[in-house]
C-alpha cells in the first residue's frame, strides 16, 4: 500500500504538468490557427505565441482543485477569435472597438457572426478544448515547485517583452520615420524610444493604428508581430485613450472664427418654400471606382448598362471625383451626398453624431424612403429622420442587390418621391462575386477580378431600372444619381491592377489615381457635359441642388455647382470658396458644435 501511495506522489507532479502542457498546446494551436486564418501566406509568429500561451496557462500550477475556470477561459477565447474570423470574411479587418462602436453590437457591414460562419472554424477552435477537459480528469496537486513554475514562466514572458518590442519595432521603423514633426533629440527619442521603453509600443501603436484613420497599415502588423494574445493589452490602452479622446472632443467648446463666419454667411439663407415637381432617384453603389465602367470585355463591359447609359443619354458625368471620406466611409459617404458637410476628422460622423437635424434636400420631398440592405447598421434608423427621409426598408437579402432594385422598380413615381437606393454587393471581400460567371483572364489579380464580379452583378440589376427611365410614363420625369461611397483599393493593390491592365493593353486605369464616378441624368438636360476637371464629393450636393431646381437653398454646402455656367468659363479652383482643408476644417466645427441643432429643423 505504501508503496502504490508513494507511486501516487510521484505521480502527482508530472500529471499536474502534464495538464499545463495540454493547456499550452490547446492557445497554441488556437493562435496559429488564427493567424494562418487571418494573415494567410505570412509566417506565424511561433516563439511569440509560446510566451504569451505560457503566461496565460501558468495560474494552473497553483490551482488545488481542477481548474475548471480555465474552461471560461477557453470560451472567451473562442468567441473572439470566431469573431475575428469571421469579421475578417466580412470587412477584410480586425474586430476592434472602434468597429464595435460604429457598426454597433457586432452587427459589421451586416451580421458577420452568422452570415459568415463556417463548420470548420468551430471545429478548429474546440477540438483541442476536448483534449484539456480530457486531461483534467487526471488532475492531481501538489503545492511543491508550483510557484517556481509560475514564477518561471511570469519571468520568460517579462524578459522576453523587450525582444518583442524590438523585433517588431524593426519592421515598422521604415514607416515610422518622418511620421513625426519632432527634431533633434526629440525626433531621435521618437523613433527609438520602444527600445529603450518596452512599455510604451503597445499604446503608441493602438492609439496610431485606431486614430490615425489607417488600422490595416498598424494594426494588423502589430498583431502579426506581437501575437493574438498580446494584442489584448494594447486593446485594453487604446480603449482607455480612445475614451478620453471621446471625452475630451464632446466638452470642447467650440468657436468659430470671424473669416469662417464671414464664409459661413455666404453658404446660408432662410429656409426657402421649395417643392419639386419631379422625382429624384439616388443610387449609392458601394465602393465604385470610375476605371470598372469602362473596363472591357471580348463582347462587351463589365458593367454594360451604365456604360451605355451615360453614352446614349444627355448626362453629366466625371470619372474624376475624388475622396474626402475617411476610414468608416459608408455612412459619411452617405451623409456627404445628402448634406454637403464633410465627416468629422476623427470618428465616424454619422455614429458620434447623426442624432442632429443635418441640412438636406431629401425633406423637400414629401414622400421619400431609403432602400437600405443592413437598416441597423451606420445608424441608419436615426440619420434617416435626420435627413428627413420618412421611410427606411429593408431588402429581401444581405448583400442581395436585386432585393434593392425590385423594390425600387415597384415604387409610386406617379408623385415627386425622393429615393435612396444603397447597393453593397461590391462590398469587400467580394464574396458576391464567387456566384457570378464573367469572361476574365486567369492571371488577374483575385481581387480585381472578384470586384469586376461584383460590379457585374449590380449593373445587371441597376440596368432594369434604367431601361424604364425611356419606357416608363411614371419615370419619364425623374432626375437620377449615380455615384459611389468611396473607393475602395489601396496603393498597393491599384499597382499591381495598373500594371497588370498595362500589360494586357487595357487603358481605363491610366487616368491616375483610383477615383469615383458622378453621373447626373435629368428629363431637362438640353445637352451631355463631360467634365474633364477634377472635382470632389462635396460638390455632388450644390450640383444635385441645381439639378432638382432649388435655386435659393437654406444651405449651399462647401462644394461648386457643376451645373453651374460659370463653371464653362472659370478654372475651379478659382470658383471654389472652400478649399478641401478649409471645408473640412469648419465643417467639422459645425457638425460637433451641433449647430444646425439650433440653426435648421428639417421640414415636415
Amino acid at each position: 500500500m505504501n508503496n502504490m501511495l508513494n507511486m501516487e506522489k510521484k505521480r502527482t507532479p508530472f500529471v499536474r504538468w502534464g495538464v499545463f502542457a495540454v493547456l499550452v498546446f490547446c492557445l497554441v494551436t488556437k493562435c496559429a490557427i488564427w493567424h494562418m486564418q487571418f494573415f494567410g501566406e505570412k509566417d506565424i509568429p511561433v516563439l511569440i505565441i509560446i510566451w504569451s500561451c505560457l503566461l496565460i496557462a501558468s495560474p494552473v500550477l497553483l490551482c488545488k482543485h481542477r481548474p475548471w475556470w480555465m474552461l471560461a477561459v477557453l470560451a472567451a477565447a473562442n468567441i473572439w477569435l470566431f469573431a475575428n474570423f469571421a469579421y475578417e470574411r466580412a470587412w477584410g479587418q480586425m474586430l476592434t472597438m472602434d468597429m464595435v462602436r460604429m457598426a454597433g453590437n457586432l452587427r459589421g457591414f451586416e451580421d458577420s457572426l452568422s452570415t459568415y460562419f463556417h463548420h470548420d472554424m468551430l471545429f478548429w477552435l474546440l477540438a483541442p478544448d476536448l483534449l484539456f477537459v480530457a486531461s483534467l480528469f487526471f488532475w492531481r496537486h501538489n503545492e511543491t515547485r508550483s510557484w517556481y513554475g509560475f514564477g518561471a514562466t511570469l519571468a520568460l514572458w517579462l524578459l522576453c517583452i523587450p525582444a518583442r518590442q524590438a523585433s517588431y519595432y524593426r519592421q515598422v521603423l521604415p514607416s515610422r520615420i518622418g511620421y513625426n514633426n519632432h527634431t533633434g533629440l526629440a525626433a531621435w527619442w521618437f523613433v527609438r524610444e520602444p527600445l529603450f521603453n518596452p512599455y510604451v509600443w503597445p499604446a503608441d501603436a493602438a492609439y496610431t493604428a485606431f486614430m490615425t484613420q489607417n488600422p490595416q497599415n498598424w494594426a494588423r502588423p502589430y498583431v502579426h508581430r506581437y501575437g493574438i494574445l498580446s494584442f489584448g493589452p494594447a486593446f485594453c490602452v487604446f480603449d482607455r485613450t480612445y475614451r478620453r479622446w471621446m471625452n475630451t472632443l464632446t466638452s470642447e467648446n467650440i468657436e468659430l472664427t470671424n473669416e469662417e463666419r464671414l464664409k459661413l454667411s455666404r453658404i446660408t439663407a432662410p429656409e426657402p418654400d421649395f417643392y419639386p415637381q419631379r422625382s429624384l432617384v439616388f443610387i449609392l453603389v458601394e465602393s465604385l471606382e470610375s476605371w470598372a465602367i469602362d473596363y472591357p470585355l471580348p463582347d462587351g463591359f463589365v458593367m454594360p448598362n451604365l456604360h451605355r447609359f451615360i453614352h446614349s443619354h444627355k448626362v453629366y458625368y466625371s470619372p474624376r471625383m475624388y475622396n474626402q471620406l475617411g476610414y468608416g466611409g459608408s455612412g459619411d459617404g452617405q451623409l456627404m451626398a445628402l448634406t454637403g458637410l464633410l465627416p468629422v476628422a476623427q470618428g465616424v460622423t454619422v455614429a458620434l453624431y447623426g442624432d442632429q437635424p443635418f441640412p438636406n434636400y431629401c425633406h423637400f420631398f414629401q414622400h421619400s424612403v431609403t432602400l437600405n440592405p443592413s437598416p441597423g447598421t451606420w445608424k441608419q434608423d436615426i440619420v434617416n429622420p435626420n435627413y428627413g427621409i420618412k421611410e427606411l426598408e429593408e431588402s429581401d437579402s444581405i448583400r442581395d442587390d436585386a432585393g434593392i432594385f425590385h423594390r425600387l422598380n415597384s415604387l409610386d413615381f406617379t408623385r415627386p418621391t425622393f429615393v435612396l437606393a444603397i447597393t453593397v454587393s461590391s462590398h469587400v471581400p467580394f464574396s458576391k462575386g464567387d456566384e457570378v460567371n464573367l469572361p476574365l483572364d486567369d492571371d488577374m489579380p483575385d481581387n480585381m477580378r472578384k470586384y469586376l464580379k461584383c460590379l457585374h452583378y449590380m449593373d445587371e440589376h441597376l440596368g432594369s431600372f434604367l431601361a424604364r427611365l425611356d419606357t416608363d410614363p411614371a419615370l419619364s420625369m425623374t432626375d437620377v444619381v449615380i455615384t459611389g461611397d468611396h473607393t475602395i483599393f489601396y496603393q498597393q493593390d491599384w499597382q499591381q491592377m495598373q500594371d497588370y491592365a498595362a500589360a494586357k493593353g487595357i487603358d481605363c486605369l491610366g487616368r491616375g489615381y483610383n477615383t469615383t464616378p458622378f453621373v447626373l441624368y435629368s428629363p431637362c438636360f438640353t445637352e451631355t457635359k463631360w467634365e474633364e476637371n477634377d472635382i470632389l464629393q462635396m460638390d455632388i450636393y450644390p450640383s444635385v441642388l441645381h439639378m432638382i431646381g432649388c435655386t435659393q437653398p437654406a444651405w449651399k454646402g462647401f462644394g461648386l455647382d457643376l451645373l453651374s455656367t460659370a463653371s464653362d468659363t472659370v478654372p475651379y479652383d478659382q470658383l471654389r470658396l472652400f478649399g478641401r482643408s478649409d471645408a473640412r476644417t469648419l465643417s467639422d466645427k459645425l457638425i460637433r458644435a451641433r449647430y444646425f441643432s439650433s440653426h435648421t429643423e428639417p421640414s415636415e
